[in-house]
Formats: structure tokens, C-alpha cells, sequence
């Protein structure tokens, strides 16, 4: 199974960067890669979501159930997508007023095996510049 890690530390308030991070349907706007996005069914605080990416002929779309607990965090499920497993975390944590650490744990497994070893690399790669991409959008609005 492989692991993507990223964490950064922002000069904005948690609360201005769960609202990046939870704006899914803009995500096409400002995120490498991401050909399009957005929210199924949301209800409470769960939310059906759908991301589609591309990069150099790797193609491909998944279904989350996305668990939010405003300000704080957003747990990742796989619902759907080429993935045998999928699951993630973004954690968002105060350090002052108008600073904080923005964590992306993610684990994920494709369900074929010449598609595991061949596209890991490259979706490895998608998701680093996804987050990379929160903090590019996050200097521009903020």
C-alpha cells in the first residue's frame, strides 16, 4: 500500500484553510491535474464527493465519503474508483490566531496490480501537487 504525507504550515487560520480544503467543486479552478469535481449528496457533516484527474494518459475518477468536523479535520472513505483501498485525512490545527498546520494523510492501493505498480508514482505525484496547490490558493484569496 502506498502513503502520501504532506504538512505545511500557513500563515492563515484553520478556518480559512478547512474552507479551501472543503470547497470541492472549485478544485478544478486551482488544482493540477483535477479535470473536475464535486459534491453527490452532502447531508450533515457527511459528504458524497467525486474527483476526476489526469496526468500524462492516467485517467481517472473516484467517489469519497468525506466525514467533515469543521474546523478540524476531513476523513476520507473510497465509496468508488480503480482503488482496492483508499482512505485519508486532512488535519488542521491551530498554532495562533492566523497560523496554522495543515496535515494530508493519504493510503490508497490500486485494485489491479500492473495499474498499482505502474500509475502509484503518478497518483502519488497528483495528490502532492494537490496540496501544494492549497497553498498557492490560499496566498491568492487571502
Amino acid at each position: 500500500m502506498a502513503h502520501v504525507f504532506h504538512e505545511v504550515i500557513e500563515p492563515y487560520s484553520i478556518e480559512q484553510m478547512f474552507a479551501l480544503v472543503n470547497d470541492i467543486e472549485k478544485y478544478p479552478e486551482f488544482i493540477p491535474d483535477c479535470i473536475a469535481s464535486g459534491i453527490i449528496r452532502k447531508q450533515d457533516n457527511i459528504m458524497t464527493a467525486f474527483i476526476k484527474v489526469e496526468k500524462f494518459g492516467f485517467k481517472k475518477s473516484f467517489t469519497t465519503l468525506n466525514r467533515v468536523n469543521e474546523p478540524n479535520s476531513i476523513d476520507i472513505t473510497l465509496l468508488e474508483g480503480p482503488f482496492k483501498q483508499l482512505s485519508g485525512r486532512w488535519q488542521f490545527v491551530t498554532i495562533t490566531e492566523n497560523q496554522s498546520k495543515v496535515s494530508f494523510n493519504l493510503d490508497f492501493e490500486f485494485k489491479n496490480k500492473l495499474l498499482d505498480m505502474t500509475f502509484t508514482p503518478v497518483f502519488k505525484e497528483i495528490m502532492t501537487s494537490m496540496v501544494n496547490a492549497f497553498s498557492k490558493r490560499a496566498r491568492q484569496i487571502y
